[in-house]
């Protein structure tokens, strides 16, 4: 069985996926308990809404690396959303080497595969008049 990361990259080596896509970015994350973060992303003229658990992320799955600080739930709790998902520095709330960041593109598809959809983006089709 393939881990959440390992889907991850392999989608994320799928050209064709990524093809004509332009992904607007994140527009806020705002801790709801634990590991779970809802998520707002931008649309075209509207929002989506999910709500995802981060548990299997970076507990469960324990990708290490930089993204260790993350299974400190106080650490964790510090996240911020503002096109990419941040971890500002916990001592300096500055962008900094200790900062950690994911891709949109990145948290967008874990929101999709395994989140909870509270709001989908109204179809924004412009139709020629």
């Amino acid at each position: 069985m393939k881990s959440l990361w390992q889907e991850w990259q392999d989608a994320a080596s799928d050209e064709n996926r990524w093809k004509d896509r332009q992904e607007r970015g994140l527009l806020k994350a705002e801790h709801i308990q634990d590991f779970v973060l809802r998520l707002w992303f931008e649309e075209e003229l509207d929002v989506s809404i999910y709500e995802l658990d981060f548990r299997p992320l970076f507990v469960d799955e324990n990708p290490g690396g930089i993204f260790a600080a993350l299974r400190d739930q106080k650490r964790f709790e510090l996240v911020s959303g503002d096109y990419t998902l941040n971890w500002l520095n916990p001592d300096t709330g500055t962008y900094d080497e200790t900062a950690i960041d994911i891709a949109p593109e990145c948290i967008r598809f874990f929101c999709e595969r395994y989140g909870k959809l509270l709001k989908a983006a109204s179809s924004t089709e412009v139709v020629p008049a």
